[in-house]
């Protein structure tokens, strides 16, 4: 028989949360309620051979009392409830020992059995959080406070525990102690690397998903390049090299090309990093389309490149995910060849969209779909042969179809769309999600035009993304969480134990190695979240 998956189930109280912080935090409490229950007649048994039958009537009652919470905490899911009623009982049952054992009176070495309110503290920060600690550490100080006035009018705290045993008791009491706060010590240790592994995690995805878009922008058929905040060129593709005639290595990190300029100074790129406004004002007659996100497309004329080309340039700034501009893209559709004719798909672009790894296919003037390339064959599981003729509505999701329609109409009219978000189906009935963009060609009689609808596959992406944000949330708010217990801890925790006089801790714990390597963790985050 497998005890495993009954041993899981009674630790995760039968929960079953995707947030790890709680679940973990709900095992470290049925654990140590199952410790309490099992060790609490264990000490009962002591108590009872040395004459204290009340104390062993007490630690069997806190027995029962806290396999009662293991199961308020599996009926109610509230940790907070049932680790404050836990720890209740444990202070009351710690109380009741030390009033009937010496542990209250001045110059007994019965004191050191103080050092389990240390552990109480450390467990209602672990388990309860911030206030939670907090509250508890007022309780231990109060309790210290009526200790104090009952030593000061001369009260005689009772004693069940014989003077011969009484010394090995207190040092047992006190070294029982220090193990507890030790193995709470590696549980604090286990949750920081935890933290450093998701941030790692979190780190890892990002530069992966840069990866992923960097490969994008490098094998779009396109002329792409990008520019951060600083005007400078961190993505030049080679279809820009074969255009411009102007290589990567010569543009990285540099201001873009004059060759490129919108006006005497500046690319639409900078523009629209400087002056995004002012494009509308100055561009009007060019824009053929714009975006509510910030998007332009206007056809330009750039002399400096080749001979001179008429081009459909497409610019958008880069939001990330605080909103703020992180640089701008911009790509360059040449729409005339040398002589001043139009390009059509069939003869200049032919063989470059077919060796596109984006999945590329063309509407005549009849709706009807006339080019298909080996992409689109392995994306969408459909021969050429297959669809040629046929309409690219029956692949196209319901909900889309309308948008899809006015883009492709929009399209026919001489506009060109970018941006947009369409979901397909294959040939086995898999959701296809893709970015789209859709260019006005001239056809092969030369009459009439051909939309051309470029797709790249988002679902990889998408997911990417959301689980990076999903990660970097999770790892920022346990990050300040852990910085708020170990704060904490050094405050109450060596303030508490410097003032009971136990050895070894007269000197506040240090954590600065902890705090450095959270802030280190932090920069890195907000290092790979501007490079993003």
């Amino acid at each position: 028989m497998n005890l495993k998956p009954l041993f899981n189930n009674f630790i995760t109280s039968g929960i079953k949360s995707p947030d790890l912080e709680t679940l973990n935090r709900i095992k470290v409490l049925n654990l140590f309620l199952l410790i309490l229950a099992i060790g609490a007649p264990l000490l009962g048994i002591f108590y009872f051979f040395v004459g204290a039958d009340f104390l062993f009537y007490g630690t069997v009652i806190a027995a029962v009392l806290w396999i009662s919470d293991i199961l308020l905490l599996r009926w109610t899911k509230n940790i907070n409830i049932s680790g404050n009623f836990a720890f209740f009982i444990f202070w009351a049952t710690l109380l009741v020992i030390k009033w009937n054992t010496g542990g209250m009176s001045t110059g007994s070495l019965m004191l050191l059995s103080w050092i389990w309110n240390a552990v109480l503290i450390l467990m209602a920060v672990f388990i309860t959080g911030y206030l939670g600690g907090t509250i508890w550490t007022t309780v231990i100080f109060i309790e210290t406070g009526a200790v104090i006035h009952l030593f000061r009018i001369g009260y005689q705290f009772p004693t069940l525990i014989a003077s011969d045993i009484s010394p090995a008791y207190s040092l047992g009491a006190y070294l029982s102690g220090l193990l507890v706060i030790l193995v709470l010590g590696f549980l604090y240790e286990k949750e920081k690397d935890d933290v450093a592994d998701r941030v790692g995690d979190t780190s890892r995805a990002l530069v992966e998903s840069k990866r992923y878009i960097d490969t994008i922008i490098a094998a779009s058929p396109l002329p792409t390049f990008v520019i951060d905040t600083g005007h400078r060129v961190i993505q030049w593709n080679r279809a820009l090299q074969e255009m411009t005639g102007i290589p990567e290595e010569a543009m990285a990190g540099k201001k873009v090309h004059n060759a490129l300029y919108a006006d005497g100074q500046w690319s639409l790129a900078d523009i629209i990093l400087e002056k995004p406004d002012s494009i509308e004002e100055r561009f009007s007659e060019s824009i053929v389309s714009k975006t509510d996100s910030g998007a332009f497309q206007m056809e330009m004329h750039f002399p400096a490149i080749q001979e001179g080309i008429r081009a459909m340039v497409t610019v958008a700034p880069i939001v990330g995910i605080n909103g703020s501009i992180k640089g701008a893209i911009e790509t360059i559709q040449n729409v005339t060849n040398l002589s001043g004719e139009q390009y059509t798909l069939h003869e200049s672009l032919k063989q470059a969209v077919e060796r596109s790894p984006h999945p590329i296919f063309a509407i005549d003037s009849t709706g009807r779909i006339n080019f298909w390339n080996k992409a689109c064959e392995k994306y969408f599981g459909y021969s050429f042969s297959q669809m040629a003729g046929k309409s690219p509505l029956t692949l196209v999701a319901k909900p889309v179809r309308k948008s899809f329609r006015e883009t492709v109409i929009k399209v026919f009219r001489g506009g060109t769309r970018t941006g947009e978000e369409w979901k397909y189906y294959s040939a086995q009935g898999e959701p296809r999600y893709v970015l789209a963009s859709a260019y006005p060609i001239q056809a092969g009689d030369r009459k009439s035009k051909e939309c051309v609808v470029v797709n790249t596959d988002i679902a990889d992406l998408k997911s990417r993304m959301n689980k990076l944000e999903r990660d970097e949330t999770e790892a920022n708010e346990r990050l300040k969480s852990l910085n708020d217990e170990y704060a904490l801890l050094r405050k109450n925790l060596a303030t508490y134990i410097r003032g009971k006089g136990a050895g070894g801790f007269h000197e506040e714990p240090d954590i600065s190695e902890l705090k450095a390597e959270m802030k280190s963790l932090k920069e890195e985050i907000e290092d790979l979240k501007k490079e993003y």
